[in-house]
């Protein structure tokens, strides 16, 4: 037996010859493969090559957050040479290959998250079995990182499982649970909850008893099988996979290698393992993988509780929010009732009147009924989680909640009204909130007798999808309120970023300028399509105008009206969609707006583009520096550009970092640039700055420069974020 001792691995041998190893890193709560690790089970796999009497291997994690996460993304992160990417490749290929040809059969134990290199050093194994329940998360996201998996994993996983189920593991980054793992032949069982130790022990008899067969393709259906079992048929997958990603390659070139390396692995599958790792290693350095990684390590900063509250009130025992109240259950209502009821909370319901309520209870049903579809819930989960929900119309059904959200019209009359009604029923320590997407939270607060405990919670529509929420700070709220709610908004399994009590707060204030530049372009005579289809090859999920119709116009409107007083040029917009309005054209909830809709889909322009349109004066276009971007795309970007850097010179929000995550997550601002800032960076301030001067000349001062963005393009190699990106794709 081994006797050596180790500082991330623990193992054990029994009578009948099986061999436990368990990873536990210590000082993280979620286990890495890191340089240490990777040494330790280097060494464990060298024992296992000479072992007598060990007849078979169990390797598990003793972390009950998960089994393994991947790699140290921070590692990876600061890998700053080709060479040092190739050797961390190599030497993890060569390990897992070794795991692959170990004398005596292996099994996976898995529970919770096994994600990157977790997955694909469980695909080495000849054995996977997981828990089957919620937290467990199968998976290779390394696509969202820019890069491709590179231990193995483009070449394991489609032998294991069919190129058709591999794709979309792959080129999306879609994580499975247990029982789908398990229909696609990913995993060999899926065992429950309740029988978890006895499902194991007996997996592992029957391993020893030789009568588990390996890899179960027969699970798949035999039109699947003969798909990604003959040449033609993953000549087909591929050709399809192809067509599906040719628009997004540009932007994501790991889509590209990724398919590369799979096509060329079905074939020989030591060069596929060579492909591989050229390609992560080109990748890599990608700006597209910058971004990418920084994001990463942004959306990590956000969900500590001392990034936005201070070590010192972060290391403080809070008062936990546990029952939760929700006035108003109209779409965004009902969407934030239903996400706390199924995140655990005790959630009470108050309307105005019987019809509200009625109205309110069907929508969670049916939000309720959606999720049940989705997670596979059975009749008795889907009726506890409703349990959990109480309808009320009395107010004597909030006094011993821990935090309000409110969410009825945005109308200051009304809400300063309900916030006065509700700083008399509930108790002294409960927190209001407002889930206001653009009204004064101190206005609300000043209806109160409890200023420090009342802030803003402005989640994203729709709530059970959009990962942001805006917690907004009034000059009087209070460290200890900000730290609950950020704990709250983290159990919700939402990214929290705090900002400042002004109009619009960060995300709408930065997204109108742009959505107003489109309306305003759209009165030129500028075909709504081509604006949109533009807006679309930059990176975004939508154009401008589809996302107003989404959003609606009457909606837009308000939010147009409540930032007039601090946005230049909006008074037109202003005018522009308060006439949609009283024709009712609100967008794809009327079946027209800047579209036509025909039932919920989207058809055609209900506008007429003028033929002769361009965006500025012929001559004018060559006097603009190269920023990569086209005519149309500048003049609706640059809004934004300008409107972060305000948002940041006026303490919006206190780091750069954080504005570039909330644009991101908040309106899906194309990814792979890493955001407006970085946009900033990438493009050059000096450039910015010049071209901003001259959309100011030829369109007027709401394209006026923000003062910072003058200062930082006066310095040597200025910057935001203390990078320069090497060129803007």
């Amino acid at each position: 037996m081994n006797t050596r001792e180790y500082t991330h691995f623990q193992f054990q041998t029994d009578a009948r010859g099986v061999r436990t190893v368990t990873l536990n890193v210590p000082g993280r709560p979620m286990n890495v493969l890191n340089a240490d690790v990777m040494s330790e089970l280097e060494q464990i796999v060298s024992d296992l090559e000479r072992a007598n009497g060990v007849r078979v291997v169990v390797i598990r994690s003793g972390k009950e957050s998960g089994f393994l996460a991947g790699a140290d993304v921070h590692v990876i992160a600061d890998i700053d040479s080709d060479q040092r990417a190739g050797e961390l490749i190599d030497a993890g290929q060569k390990l897992f290959n070794r795991i692959e040809n170990l004398p005596m059969p292996t099994i996976v134990v898995i529970h919770g998250v096994c994600l990157g290199g977790g997955l694909e050093l469980s695909l080495a194994c000849d054995y996977i079995i997981a828990r089957n329940n919620s937290s467990t998360q199968i998976g290779l996201p390394e696509i969202k990182l820019g890069v491709i998996p590179g231990w193995g994993g483009t070449q394991r996983l489609p032998r294991r499982v069919g190129m058709s189920s591999a794709l979309p593991m792959i080129l999306k980054g879609d994580l499975l649970d247990a029982r789908k793992a398990s229909k696609i032949g990913l995993i060999d069982r899926a065992i429950d909850p309740q029988d978890w130790d006895v499902g194991v022990e007996n997996f592992i008899t029957e391993v020893l008893a030789n009568k588990v067969a390996k890899h179960p393709h027969n699970r798949l259906p035999l039109w699947q099988r003969c798909l990604d079992h003959s040449r033609i048929g993953r000549w087909l997958i591929g050709r399809t996979a192809m067509k599906s990603i040719a628009s997004k390659v540009q932007h994501y070139p790991a889509l590209a290698s990724a398919m590369k390396a799979l096509s060329i692995g079905f074939h020989d599958r030591n060069t596929g393992l060579a492909c591989e790792r050229e390609e992560f290693v080109k990748l890599l350095q990608t700006p597209t993988s910058r971004n990418l990684l920084q994001l990463f390590f942004a959306r990590e900063k956000a969900r500590q509780l001392k990034t936005w509250s201070g070590d010192a009130v972060a290391a403080v025992h809070h008062e936990p929010i546990r029952k939760v109240a929700v006035v108003g259950a109209g779409a965004m209502g009902a969407g934030i009732g239903q996400l706390a009821a199924y995140r655990g909370f005790d959630v009470v319901i108050k309307e105005i009147d019987d019809a509200a309520l009625a109205a309110g209870r069907g929508r969670i049903a049916s939000l309720v009924d959606d999720l049940a579809k989705r997670k596979r819930m059975s009749d008795e989960q889907r009726n506890e989680l409703l349990s959990k929900i109480t309808f009320t119309l009395d107010d004597a059904a909030l006094v011993d909640v821990d935090l309000v959200v409110e969410a009825v019209v945005e109308r200051d009359d009304v809400k300063h009204k309900v916030f006065r009604s509700l700083d008399r029923v509930t108790k002294p320590q409960a927190i209001l909130a407002s889930n206001t997407s653009s009204l004064s939270v101190t206005r609300m607060a000043e209806a109160t007798n409890r200023l420090s405990q009342v802030a803003g919670l402005h989640f994203f529509n729709p709530v059970h999808r959009m990962e942001l929420v805006e917690v907004v700070r009034t000059d009087q709220t209070s460290d200890d309120c900000i730290a609950r709610l950020i704990t709250f908004v983290r159990a919700l399994g939402k990214t929290p970023v705090v900002t400042s009590d002004s109009a619009g707060f960060l995300v709408n204030r930065v997204l109108f300028p742009y959505l107003g530049e489109a309306v305003l372009m759209v009165n030129e005579g500028y075909d709504v399509e081509q604006i949109d289809k533009e807006v679309r090859r930059f990176g975004m999920p939508m154009g401008p105008l589809e996302l107003l119709d989404q959003v609606g116009l009457d909606v837009a409107h308000h939010v147009a009206s409540s930032l007039d007083s601090i946005l230049p040029g909006v008074a037109p917009v202003v005018v522009s969609l308060a006439a949609m309005v009283e024709k009712n054209n609100l967008g794809k909830k009327t079946g027209r707006g800047f579209y036509q809709y025909e039932k919920g889909k989207r058809s055609k322009s209900a506008m007429r583009a003028r033929a002769d349109i361009v965006s500025t004066p012929t001559a004018a276009v060559e006097d603009f520096r190269d920023d990569g971007l086209t005519p149309i795309q500048r003049r609706l970007v640059y809004p934004m550009l300008a409107e972060s850097i305000r948002c940041y010179e006026e303490q919006v929000i206190a780091e750069p970092w954080a504005i570039d995550l909330a644009m991101v997550l908040g309106t899906g601002f194309a990814p792979h640039r890493g955001g407006p800032l970085s946009v900033v960076d990438c493009i050059g301030p000096e450039v910015v700055l010049t071209n901003l001067r001259r959309l100011q000349f030829y369109f007027g001062d709401r394209f006026s420069p923000p003062q910072r963005l003058v200062d930082v393009a006066e310095q040597r190699d200025g910057s935001f974020l203390g990078q320069r990106c090497p060129s803007i794709q």
